[in-house]
């Protein structure tokens, strides 16, 4: 039988609400978890964030080496979007998913930063 697909296998996965990131610590280099919002899109996982210093960001920032636990349990390398399209884009997948963001919209609020998540295997 074939591997299946990072993208086959997080189909089922993307309507779940949450995610747990364990990210690296950037002055201890303990592991650290915490429970964020995501988005998937094809083969990629999005991780958005309202507030830039938050400390699973800076430690993202600092190493982007990730873990997600989505019900399964996937490795992978974070990075910072920064092209104003793909933005563009991961703010209409947020609203679309999470009525909360689709709220803040109205207000003008949403993420200040994104990051793209390439996932391994």
């Amino acid at each position: 039988m074939a591997k299946e697909s990072v993208k086959q296998r997080l189909v089922p996965l993307k309507n779940r609400s949450t995610l747990q990131l364990a990210t690296i610590g950037r002055r201890t280099g303990t592991r650290h978890t915490v429970t964020v919002w995501f988005l998937v899109d094809g083969g990629m996982v999005y991780l958005v964030t309202s507030k830039m210093k938050r400390d699973w960001v800076r430690n993202v920032m600092k190493n982007g080496t990730v873990e997600l636990d989505i019900g399964a349990v996937f490795k992978g390398h974070a990075k910072q979007m920064i092209h104003t399209e793909q933005l563009e884009r991961v703010r209409r997948l947020l609203t679309q998913k999470y009525w909360a963001a689709w709220v803040g919209s109205w207000f003008g609020l949403g993420p200040e930063g994104a990051f793209a998540v390439t996932i391994e295997g």
